[in-house]
């Protein structure tokens, strides 16, 4: 072992959140690239199964760097959380007690570890084989030391049966499982990257990714593991070394209760919604400071035009859609999904792409909305034909009213029908909003609105296959307009 050691220091403040609890907590800001040198991230593979931690992502990872590199004022004041693993008495705490809080402590943290970038693959895999005996069972230890060679085989073997199951898309879990269940594992993942390493030692096996083997072992072997952050921390080092991080690190914190923080914070926490998210951009910001701001919330991939639009649709007086959209905030009143529209509007904007005899890129700007005048008309047209034949049909569906017209399925095909059969016909192209209106409204001429007020009994119409029967009771409806003793109730959309 090199004896060329790297020794970093922070002041913390130590404390316990709870009285009843024995975790102690430390804040502290460190460098994110001081962060990388002395902290593991325990990521899953194909050959590691121990790992907690997702892939890390190169693109999540490029984001965050274009994120601080973008504009110096940028930053990320939310906490990585940290798990102090260590038994080695790497970390080193020197208290200063707080006379006006007994329960709080500032306290210089010393950190010492070896150059492990600079050591030698032989021995880290030697560190690795030392940690894990620390961690796995005596009985395992012995099983696998006293016939390494078949240990080893066997480890290879099911390393390489999941790698190629994971490839082609093979897994294990059945169609109804939904992940509510947790089972015990057959076999131990952690026992088998130790007969992985032991193999390596003895020359049994060959290591085909150095690099990759080295990350999993700094996992083991490093004094703390990052459970909740890696991207920030690998992105913002990659934009700047020096720039701080705010740190939440739990203290003797073993691998139990580091995997359940993983859980906690990955399952429990409830995430913004795109929906509440677009919410708060459309409705706190003028148009001005949207300006402003424009290039910073595109850089932190925040989408301020999808706001914009999805507020406009839901306020322009002008929209057949006013106050119908659920942006899922307290006190919203619509009921059409936020998702559902949105895809509605962005496959309208998308015509001169999937439609060009009806739109050119050239008459059809997103930057400056000339497709949303005709995406209002064309709904407007549809909306003017129904609700005037019967007015529930532009009404939220509810069980008094059996509206079937106001459901995003029926929405969506209804669009896309219409897109499908003018472009095909090549007998309207998109020139004025009232051309518009006026072609949609003729396209359900003497349609009967009985269609989407009668029971539909098929279920799960939003699937491929719930799709297709729709839209094809659609057109065959549309077919036998006029037809003596053809009803639509005879299709399977109305069947049991």
């Amino acid at each position: 072992m090199t004896k060329n050691m790297l020794k970093f220091e922070y002041i913390a403040q130590r404390f316990k959140q709870r009285d009843t609890s024995n975790q102690e907590i430390l804040l502290l800001t460190a460098p994110a690239a001081e962060i990388r040198r002395w902290a593991g991230v325990p990521r899953k593979t194909f050959d590691y199964q121990h790992g907690f931690q997702r892939t890390l992502s190169p693109s999540r990872v490029g984001e965050i760097s274009s994120y601080f590199q973008e504009d110096k004022k940028n930053i990320s004041p939310t906490s990585i959380v940290l798990g102090f693993t260590d038994k080695d008495n790497r970390v080193k705490l020197e208290n200063i007690p707080l006379a006006n809080n007994p329960a709080s402590t500032i306290t210089r943290v010393t950190i010492e570890i070896p150059d492990l970038d600079s050591e030698p693959i032989e021995s880290l895999i030697a560190l690795g084989i030392n940690a894990l005996r620390q961690r796995l069972p005596a009985s395992t230890i012995k099983q696998i030391d006293d016939n390494s060679e078949q240990a080893v085989a066997t480890a290879l073997k099911l390393q390489d049966e999941e790698s190629v199951d994971e490839e082609f898309g093979i897994t294990d879990e059945k169609p109804e499982d939904n992940g509510s269940t947790l089972e015990t594992p057959n076999r131990s993942y952690l026992g088998d990257f130790y007969a992985e390493l032991i193999g390596l030692s003895k020359n049994l096996s060959s290591i085909s990714e150095p690099d990759k083997l080295r990350q999993i072992i700094y996992s083991l072997i490093k004094p703390a593991v990052i459970v909740d952050g890696q991207h920030r921390v690998f992105g913002a080092a990659n934009a700047d070394e020096s720039i701080q991080l705010a740190v939440c690190a739990l203290l003797q914190s073993d691998w139990t209760e580091n995997v359940y923080q993983f859980v906690v914070i990955n399952q429990k926490a409830k995430p913004i919604k795109p929906a509440f998210l677009n919410s708060i951009i459309a409705t706190s910001l003028t148009q001005s400071e949207i300006e402003q701001l424009y290039s910073r919330l595109q850089t932190s991939s925040i989408d301020v035009g999808k706001a914009q639009v999805m507020n406009r649709v839901n306020t322009d007086a002008e929209s057949p859609f006013r106050g119908m959209i659920d942006f899922e905030v307290e006190g919203s009143e619509g009921f059409l999904q936020f998702p559902g529209i949105h895809k509605l509007t962005k496959d309208f904007q998308n015509i001169p792409r999937s439609h060009p005899v009806l739109a050119s890129i050239g008459t059809w700007s997103t930057t400056t909305d000339t497709w949303l005048p005709h995406f209002y008309a064309l709904w407007s047209g549809v909306k003017d034909y129904f609700a005037s034949n019967d007015p529930r049909l532009w009404e939220e569906p509810s069980e008094s009213n059996p509206n079937n017209l106001l459901k995003i399925v029926s929405l969506q095909e209804i669009q896309r029908l219409m897109l499908d059969n003018w472009a095909d016909s090549r007998a309207f192209t998109f020139t004025t909003p009232q051309a518009t209106k006026e072609q949609a409204k003729r396209f359900w001429s003497e349609f009967p609105t009985t269609f989407f007020t009668d029971e539909w009994k098929k279920k799960g119409l939003q699937t491929t296959v719930g799709r297709d029967i729709l839209r094809n009771a659609i057109i065959e409806t549309r077919r036998n307009i006029g037809r003596k003793s053809w009803g639509h109730r005879r299709l399977g959309l109305f069947q049991d």
